[in-house]
């Protein structure tokens, strides 16, 4: 190898190591995105979400809790601004998890039966939380 094309050896290596990271970057940040979308969001636009993990945002529909007798698994409605989605849910429920309740579920809706699979549901902490803190303050 000449001394001509050493320099151009080494700029070479340096742009093909620098693809390769910005190549494995890219392709990590796409698997782990996730959608953040309200229930009635959701609802208007099912076929561009179906079948990916997704964080919905919405109310729990009162009375709509339902328990499979001797199982964890739960059936459950939620809404946003007059949009209903049912929701199938295995797993503890959350303790703040009560009628009217803003819930964010994560899991995957089926398109093809209407539901939405939660895999994890969080909740927001309830009003009279935020009242006494508002109390508290000088």
């Amino acid at each position: 190898m000449n001394k001509k094309n050493k320099p151009l050896l080494v700029i070479s290596t340096i742009c093909l190591v620098m693809g390769a990271f910005v190549y494995l970057v890219l392709s990590s940040a796409g698997e782990s995105m996730v959608y953040y979308k309200t229930v009635d969001e959701l609802l208007n636009d099912t076929g561009r979400f179906a079948g990916q993990s997704i964080r919905v945002n919405g109310a729990l529909v009162p009375d709509s809790l339902r328990q499979k007798p001797g199982t964890d698994q739960y059936r459950f409605k939620v809404s946003k601004r007059g949009k209903i989605m049912e929701v199938a849910y295995a797993g503890v429920l959350p303790d703040a998890m009560g009628d009217g309740q803003d819930v964010i579920v994560h899991g995957i809706f089926s398109e093809k039966k209407n539901i939405f699979s939660a895999t994890e549901i969080l909740t927001k902490c309830p009003s009279k939380y935020e009242a006494k803190a508002q109390s508290i303050a000088p």
